[in-house]
């Protein structure tokens, strides 16, 4: 796992990030949520619908994505965030400071959301996050991953100290564990070039 050193760097460098680019990121994760839900819809819609966000760069996301997930779920959510440094987040009792590399605490949960979160972990560690986020579903709940081309072909935008990610090989190894799941492929609607390619891992807990 990356140096909380370097993560802190990162965070700071992040909320350095003006609101107009964080408003575009809200419509770039609404339209993959959408895209991703449309293709594998949440069968476990009792209220309110429990969602777990696996880190985030910014505390402005987490209002983000409790509004992305209530206006396309058209339900009431109980959101949570972990991360493996919570400073950056403050201390509001929906964000827990823990190793995704774990497993997650409060399950089951009805989604499982990670936005290129599989770049700031090894290639051991991509696939225990993503077996985690299967274990810790509920019956008729969807994991979703998500990864632009940077993290995948490992473009200019990808930083030194990230990894890249090969889902194709993920997909194998979560197939080798009888862990079924899929690969989708898309366009987002996001304003800024290298965030409209879209790769996502999903997995649905069958009923």
């Amino acid at each position: 796992m990356i140096e909380k050193q370097v993560l802190g760097k990162h965070y700071v460098e992040y909320a350095s990030q003006p609101d107009e680019w964080v408003s575009n990121m809200e419509i770039t994760k609404h339209s993959i949520v959408q895209h991703v839900l449309n293709a594998a819809p949440v069968t476990a819609l009792s209220e309110p619908i429990k969602v777990v966000v696996l880190g985030a760069s910014d505390k402005r996301y987490i209002a983000i994505h409790a509004r992305v997930f209530s206006d396309v779920l058209g339900k009431k959510v109980k959101l949570s965030t972990l991360d493996v440094d919570t400073e950056h987040l403050g201390n509001g009792t929906d964000v827990v400071e823990h190793d995704v590399t774990k497993a997650f605490p409060h399950a089951p949960y009805a989604v499982v959301f990670s936005h290129e979160l599989m770049k700031f972990l090894t290639k051991e560690e991509q696939i225990e996050v993503i077996k985690n986020s299967y274990d810790a579903l509920g019956v008729g709940g969807v994991a979703m991953h998500i990864m632009h081309e940077p993290s995948i072909k490992g473009t200019k935008e990808l930083r030194s100290w990230q990894h890249r990610v090969d889902p194709d090989e993920l997909l194998q190894q979560l197939a080798a564990s009888d862990i079924p799941a899929r690969k989708l492929v898309f366009q987002s609607e996001s304003t800024v070039e290298w965030l409209r390619e879209t790769t996502v891992i999903v997995l649905q807990k069958a009923e």
